[in-house]
């Protein structure tokens, strides 16, 4: 087991140069003048080549690679050219709000996919299972900014009960702080809750379906300790893989969760960072998100590993 932690550990870095080099490449091959975003639209063409020497824009794509590989070491991830701060304040300023909504929307979403795929597995068959499962394929399927804008429509116009965008933070009072991230969160784990509400559904059913359910409950061992200490634990060794497969789903989606509610988070920088065309601030925002990524399915694989330990022998 320790060599199998030891192995993913080691994997991670050669995962995050890849992505590094890719994010690096893909951004660099923009039309996206990051000289034009930084003098305005009707600089001339000597200014625009005096900030690309100034700022080693004019340099092989190896070198600059290279140099942002140094700066990734430092963790410094540079300067914005359009706003007077680094991208790392940037970053830092929108991330928290981005975390809260992220752990806010996959806590929720793994609490109502395990309530509602054991009730339809318990159900297999009749009204309760065909009516999750239904629901659960509408909002798997619908697009998220539209499931947002009823959200709005519905709680913060008809009813009045949560506000339409806009964020406060934890320092403003946490009444304040839950009213203001609930909705994004509900909105965002939605289309998630749904996909895996499925699968916990056929994994739970799978399960019940096995000898040794029907023999301990047989035997008189409580249905519920059954179901905690037996099941579960079998059966929730694919949502657990497929949690990590719906990250990447998950971070995207915040993207437009948080343009419709207007939240400051790390969506609504990299949208403006690339209708400004600057460059470093989407830079930096994809690597930030990458790296969340790796280490979020470093993390899964390691739960997968503690629900299933014989998966470390399998690999070995």
């Amino acid at each position: 087991m320790g060599r199998f932690i030891l192995r993913r550990l080691l994997l991670a870095p050669v995962i995050l140069l890849g992505v590094a080099l890719a994010v690096f490449v893909v951004i660099d091959l923009s039309p996206n003048d990051p000289a034009r975003a930084a003098l305005g639209l009707f600089a001339d063409a000597q200014s625009r080549a005096a900030f690309a020497a100034e700022n080693g824009l004019d340099d092989p794509l190896l070198v600059r690679f290279v140099r942002f590989l140094g700066d990734l070491v430092r963790f410094d991830l540079g300067d914005s050219v359009v706003r007077p701060e680094s991208v790392g304040h940037l970053v830092g300023m929108a991330l928290p709000l981005t975390v809260q909504l992220l752990v806010l929307a996959t806590v929720l979403a793994v609490a109502l996919s395990l309530v509602l795929g054991i009730v339809a597995a318990r159900t297999e068959g009749r009204w309760p299972d065909r009516a999750i499962s239904t629901v659960a394929a509408v909002f798997q399927s619908a697009p998220q900014f539209w499931i947002g804008l009823l959200f709005i429509q519905l709680f913060a116009v008809g009813l009045g009960v949560l506000p339409s965008g806009g964020y406060q933070p934890p320092s403003a009072g946490f009444s304040f702080w839950f009213s203001s991230i609930v909705g994004p969160a509900i909105v965002l784990a939605l289309p998630f809750a749904a996909a895996m509400t499925r699968v916990v559904r056929a994994s739970v059913a799978d399960e019940l379906a096995k000898d040794y359910v029907r023999t301990a409950v047989g035997a008189g061992v409580p249905w519920r300790a059954v179901l905690l200490r037996n099941v579960l634990r079998n059966a929730l060794i694919t949502p657990v893989t497929v949690l990590g497969v719906h990250v990447g789903a998950l971070m995207s989606g915040a993207i437009l969760v948080e343009t419709v509610f207007n939240l400051p988070g790390m969506g609504s920088l990299l949208i403006t960072g690339v209708n400004q065309g600057d460059l470093g601030v989407v830079r930096g925002v994809a690597i930030v998100g990458a790296v969340a990524f790796v280490v979020v399915n470093l993390l899964v694989d390691l739960a997968y590993l503690a629900l299933n330990p014989r998966s470390a022998e399998a690999a070995r």
